[in-house]
């Protein structure tokens, strides 16, 4: 990796991260650690690779129950390729979010349970 980016996010759910990134077809690893520039090394909670070779990871931030992204920005190529799929993964995880959210309202968990006609 050239240099590692490591980027604060408002994700805090390692599961929910997880799904919606299996769901988008990545390959996801827990618990690990990725090389970074001069020989550091990162230690991250989740990471997921994508069937073109692109890495995303996440470790917990410290002293707080949000998520840090560490991301090779200038490996991953260009903002077109790389931007747009972090993008999409964060917009499913917060219609995820929202989803598990809804589901927990009594009035809109029978309205889910019927389905939209």
């Amino acid at each position: 990796m050239s240099h590692l980016s490591i980027l604060p996010t408002a994700l805090t759910d390692l599961n929910r991260l997880e799904s919606v990134l299996i769901s988008e077809g990545y390959t996801v690893c827990r618990e690990g650690v990725l090389p970074g520039f001069a020989g550091e090394h990162h230690a991250f909670d989740l990471m997921a690779t994508s069937p073109c070779g692109l890495h995303f990871a996440w470790r917990r931030a410290v002293g707080s129950s949000t998520l840090e992204l560490l991301a090779d920005v200038e490996r991953q190529g260009a903002a077109e390729t790389y931007q747009p799929r972090l993008q999409r993964i964060v917009r499913l995880y917060a219609l995820a979010e929202a989803l598990d959210d809804a589901i927990q309202i009594p009035a809109l968990k029978s309205v889910i349970a019927q389905g939209f006609d």
